[in-house]
């Protein structure tokens, strides 16, 4: 009971640092840190870490051209509800189905973990106790603040691009643990990226030799994974593959779908190629078997990339009353099956990435017979013997396979919007596309008609979030805003 009572107070303080509503809104007590790597280690997994919480980035996976929505009949019930402002690009993202506006649930929540992040890599620095405990939990505080980072420089800020990532306006860099008496503004997209590279540094050496009860908890692999990404979107070919190979020479295992057994997970935090995750999947709720039928549905773009023979198909997918849906993680109430834990569809991070980040490094590198052969063995793992066939291709053909290849992989899992927003600055292939999603809906007695058709054109300003405004008025207009998005109101 003491020990929840002092885990508590240390929870209240990071929360009084951190600020609720407005960003940094620190405010003037004294912080009661913790003394030993006991206490520290349980902040670090309560508060920096989102074991068991809602997952923020809930979103990611409903703005690219892998997902559609899917009206079967009238329902009071909308599966679409939570996500409508993001699937059809409002102005303000946050909107409900209604056009009530909402408030930006990312932006604070995520700069409060980035906040205790700052705290508990800093004590860790401090502390006189066990010092490979405290070292451990340095790596896994910094790794999840860049980590975090990762996600709000790609969310509110536009794709690295060597020409202008010096400039580019990025998010603001908080890295410090005490109260910093000034106005924030943003960082560069080149600032934020070199702090992450810096975090993943250190991380890699503090976690060198740890190893990890469970996935939940991030180890070396899970940083040098996240290096060569970070890598790969600064178009730094060479260290993303170098990153890429640490990994693949510890942990090279790739599932082989020929074994999958129908209605079970896919991804799991025990699957051998997963290496870090966190709980929670809002993919199996918007993308439910039957009910409600107003839902949505993998993209027949998406599926149509699967060859009759690609195992995936059956694998991550399932056909239900008339439409493909999500099963990476399996539920059904058909088959009364529900997953005992489930493996995040954003903060996955597993052993295929590793094979893909390199192959298309090796692809921009012109290194095509390499990256053919990097294609093939995660490929192997994806067909039946009987029916793989190995990749032979060069050039823009080839980087365009990859590219088809990462999505296929990847799908759901946090990546695609991503991806189409670096590959329009790719200096070697660049590439760039119209989206367009349908909304429907249905009336009593009525067939299911499609109420509005909304286009994403190339390098649209949606492709930003814009900064909650009471961020902007808090930090009187030092703190810029992103280019006003198209409205898409209907």
């Amino acid at each position: 009971m003491k020990s929840i009572r002092s885990c508590i107070v240390i929870i209240l303080a990071l929360l009084l640092f951190s600020g609720c509503k407005k960003f940094l809104e620190e405010q003037s007590q004294t912080l009661a840190y913790a003394k030993t790597w006991q206490r520290l280690d349980e902040v670090l997994r309560g508060e920096v870490y989102i074991i068991n919480k809602n997952l923020p980035f809930k979103f990611l996976n409903t703005m690219d051209d892998d997902i559609a929505d899917y009206v079967g009949s009238v329902s009071f019930i909308d599966a679409r509800a939570d996500i409508f402002g993001f699937y059809t690009w409002q102005a303000n993202p946050f909107t409900a189905n209604t056009f009530m506006q909402l408030t930006d649930n990312t932006w604070a929540p995520m700069y409060r973990r980035i906040n205790a992040a700052n705290i508990v890599a800093y004590q860790a620095t401090t502390s006189k106790d066990d010092p490979v405990q405290l070292k451990r939990i340095r790596g896994e505080a910094l790794f999840m603040r860049a980590f975090y980072y990762f996600y709000m420089v790609n969310i509110y800020a536009g794709a690295y691009n060597r020409s202008t990532a010096t400039t580019d306006m990025g998010v603001p860099l908080k890295i410090t643990e005490y109260v910093e008496d000034r106005f924030f503004t943003r960082s560069t997209v080149d600032s934020v990226y070199r702090q992450m590279v810096e975090d993943l540094e250190t991380a890699e050496q503090c976690l060198e030799g740890v190893t990890q009860r469970t996935t939940y908890r991030a180890d070396i692999n899970a940083v040098n994974l996240l290096q060569s990404r970070v890598y790969l979107y600064m178009q730094d070919w060479d260290k993303a593959i170098e990153a890429a190979d640490k990994v693949l020479a510890r942990k090279p295992v790739l599932s082989q779908l020929a074994a999958y057994i129908p209605h079970t997970s896919f991804l799991t935090k025990e699957s051998p190629e997963v290496l870090f995750t966190q709980d929670g999947n809002v993919m199996m709720g918007i993308m439910p078997e039957v009910f409600p039928p107003k839902a949505m549905k993998p993209s027949d773009e998406l599926m149509a990339l699967y060859t009759g023979n690609d195992l995936r198909k059956t694998a991550f997918f399932e056909m239900n009353a008339g439409k493909y849906r999500y099963i990476k993680v399996y539920s059904s109430t058909l088959n009364n099956i529900s997953p005992a834990e489930t493996a995040s569809d954003v903060f996955t991070m597993r052993v295929a990435e590793a094979y893909l980040n390199k192959a298309e490094a090796l692809t921009m590198l012109k290194k095509d017979k390499e990256a053919n052969q990097v294609l093939n063995t995660l490929r192997r793992t994806r067909f039946s013997p009987d029916y793989f066939q190995p990749v032979d291709l060069s050039g823009a053909a080839l980087a365009a396979f990859v590219r088809d290849e990462r999505r296929r992989e990847l799908s759901f899992e946090g990546h695609r919007w991503f991806d189409l927003k670096r590959y329009a600055v790719n200096p070697v292939y660049p590439f760039s596309k119209k989206i367009t999603h349908n909304y429907s809906d249905v009336f009593f007695g009525g067939s299911p008609f499609v109420k509005a058709s909304l286009v994403l054109e190339p390098n649209d300003p949606a492709y930003l979030f814009p900064i909650p405004a009471d961020v902007i008025i808090f930090n009187q207009g030092v703190l810029k805003q992103n280019p006003q998005r198209p409205d898409r109101t209907f």
